[in-house]
């Protein structure tokens, strides 16, 4: 089931992203980061069913990236939000220079660097492979690189701003999702 829907999830995860990104960048107390959830697990799921598709062509690293993607999406939702009753966002907590209002963060940075990994390793297999949309591949690549990079020099002192760069991400995926439905457009008509 997912192989089949796995395109519309891609460019569902990406469009929301896209759209999260802007909110976030302008309004960085805006309620809007719950969604970010959402996109977690559209494009952990995504990237499941899109292996499912070219699991030939991506070979081990697409295997793997793509279980990476989906489990990083699944401990992150599962573990973090829901078993330990912590789906709150107070951006005052963010300001707080000793950590103490997230005794999770570590579990937080191994689920979301999980989710992050496998997204560039599926992404990196699809450019290798040549499936899709390379460009589209690149662009999750991108994105991931300079918005973790970002993040891990910045910290908490993020500009709101500099979540833009993370439309790469989302843009990237746009792209793969559109390149996974050309081919079934194609035939449709």
């Amino acid at each position: 089931m997912l192989a089949r829907w796995a395109g519309y999830l891609a460019l569902a995860g990406g469009a929301l992203l896209l759209v999260l990104v802007v909110i976030v960048a302008f309004d960085p107390a805006s309620p809007a980061w719950w969604a970010f959830f959402a996109v977690v697990v559209l494009l952990g799921a995504a990237a499941l069913g899109l292996w499912q598709h070219v699991r030939a062509a991506t070979g081990q690293l697409g295997m793997w990236a793509a279980w990476l993607s989906a489990i990083g999406a699944v401990g992150l939702l599962v573990a973090y939000a829901v078993a330990t009753n912590q789906m709150n966002y107070d951006p005052a907590a963010v300001e707080a220079a000793d950590g103490s209002s997230y005794p999770l963060a570590p579990l937080w940075m191994v689920t979301a660097g999980a989710w992050f990994v496998g997204n560039l390793g599926f992404a990196v297999a699809l450019i290798r492979a040549r499936l899709f949309s390379p460009i589209g591949g690149w662009l999750v690549v991108g994105g991931t690189l300079v918005g973790l990079a970002v993040t891990a020099v910045l910290g908490v002192n993020v500009p709101p701003a500099a979540m833009l760069l993370f439309a790469l991400f989302g843009v990237g995926w746009m792209v793969i999702g559109y390149g996974a439905l050309r081919p079934a457009l194609e035939a449709a008509t």
